[in-house]
């Protein structure tokens, strides 16, 4: 895992005071960081233009044009006339050796955007947002420093968001870059070194970004086993049963020893699925909510949910239904996996809050801490482009997800994938977080057309992980 931050100021004032480091010399190191993306997509032939901001940003990507120059064909640009004393004394020295300064927009194979970085605190001017636009419609590859223009350190957006295939963070990874309204934006973030390593530079969060390396798979050590030996999830079935065969289906596929369906028996349920009408006494985990479309039997789902002490995960159509209240209430180990739609109907029904999709989504962070923090037993897995796993008032972020997930069912695998885990004895934040990047993480191997991946394909695909 790495840590994520909403602001780095504080961070860099800790290199000033604790460790006698300057702003030019970060400055200096953001410089080469920047230079060293730019160098990987440059060649002789090729050109790049640094379009530099009136502040510290703006330095930062002269500094790299002047890191380049004499061995590659940069330029640079200046919309506005300077303000930072330390760009001012960048540019005198980018002068001196001759970096070429341009009046105009030009074309370039390679367009930087040094233009405002996380000093951007208030949305962009209807000048600079032409600026952002034009500098999108030229073709070429792009790469944004600290922060693509547009976007505000406190997670606002402007109406015109420079369009980055990469970008460079600066000393350590902004929150305001992970947010599912800028997946399109941000393209492959890569952290750049400010002259300090980062375990020295940063400073304990709440709040992580999860790598490959944090999925633990349920491989099986223990020789001595039978299927007992890794769990039974429960799943409870409702009308539109394919979406309960399909969590049943992830469950099986991520270890589970044994699933069982609750209620009516299909007419085509996979072989290897169980079914009951009650719930079976040896069960280790329930699933709920997948398929489970209103009115349904209220008292028997209560019973089944409620009469005992077995951990839950709900997802769908629960999150809809004021039972969700007595769950919660109960104090039962509890994962949620709602989409944002469904959490803002879990919001409304438990804090009383009436937040609306679109507002949900532009922060999907704060309203997902205050929530583990309401509740800090329940589990909540906000699903999106950049899934959020929240518990206790920590955050862990999936970037992993891609477009070939959105699509029905694709979620009630998840579901399955978590009571999984949990029946095998993972507690219910280590499910969530290895169920959540297994799942996208199949989805992220696939090598063929995204639009016709499938749920089954994600449990197809967990063999190879």
């Amino acid at each position: 895992m790495h840590y994520v931050y909403e602001e780095t100021n504080s961070l860099d004032e800790r290199c000033y005071t604790t460790f006698g480091l300057t702003p030019e010399i970060l400055m200096e190191h953001a410089g080469i960081a920047l230079a060293r993306a730019v160098k990987k997509k440059l060649t002789p032939t090729k050109s790049a233009l640094f379009v530099c901001g009136t502040g510290n940003n703006g330095a930062d990507g002269v500094v790299a044009a002047r890191l380049l120059h004499g061995t590659f064909n940069v330029s640079i640009y200046f919309p506005f006339e300077l303000k930072s004393n330390l760009a001012k004394l960048q540019l005198e020295r980018a002068k001196k050796i001759g970096v070429p300064i341009v009046d105009a927009l030009i074309n370039a194979d390679i367009y930087v955007d040094a233009l405002f970085g996380a000093g951007l605190n208030r949305p962009l001017d209807e000048q600079n947002c032409a600026l952002i636009e034009a500098l999108n419609a030229k073709k070429g590859f792009k790469i944004a420093c600290d922060i693509p223009s547009g976007i505000l350190n406190d997670l606002r957006l402007s109406s015109s968001i420079f369009q980055a295939d990469e970008t460079i963070a600066m000393g350590a990874l902004k929150l305001c870059l992970l947010n599912d309204n800028v997946k399109d934006a941000v393209g492959k973030i890569k952290v750049g070194n400010l002259g300090i390593a980062r375990k020295h530079y940063e400073t304990m969060t709440s709040v992580f970004l999860l790598r490959k390396s944090d999925l633990k798979l349920p491989l099986r050590e223990k020789k001595n086993a039978n299927k007992g030996s890794f769990g039974h999830v429960a799943i409870v079935q409702g009308c539109k049963e394919g979406a309960a065969q399909l969590a049943g289906m992830g469950a099986f596929h991520f270890g589970a020893g044994l699933v069982t369906l609750v209620g009516e028996k299909s007419k085509k349920l996979p072989v290897y699925l169980m079914n009951s009408l009650t719930l079976p006494k040896n069960a280790n985990v329930i699933v709920a909510g997948m398929g489970l479309e209103v009115p349904f039997d209220e008292a028997m789902i209560r019973t089944l949910l409620l009469s005992n002490a077995l951990p839950l995960v709900i997802d769908a159509s629960l999150s809809h239904h004021p039972l969700i209240i007595e769950l919660i209430a109960s104090q039962k180990p509890l994962v949620l996996t709602p989409h944002p739609k469904e959490f803002s109907s879990i919001l409304e029904l438990t804090c009383h809050e009436k937040i609306s999709i679109e507002k949900i989504q532009e922060n999907r962070f704060q309203y997902a801490k205050r929530f583990s923090l309401a509740f800090p037993h329940v589990v909540l897995v906000l699903k999106g482009a950049n899934s959020i796993i929240a518990y206790n008032g920590e955050l862990f972020i999936n970037t992993y997800g891609t477009q070939a997930l959105a699509k029905g069912g694709s979620g009630d695998v998840l579901a399955g994938m978590i009571g999984a885990l949990i029946a095998q004895g993972y507690t219910l934040k280590d499910a969530a977080i290895s169920a959540s990047l297994a799942h996208t993480l199949v989805a992220k191997k696939f090598k063929y057309n995204n639009f016709a991946f499938t749920p089954i394909d994600i449990c197809k695909g967990l063999k190879w992980l």
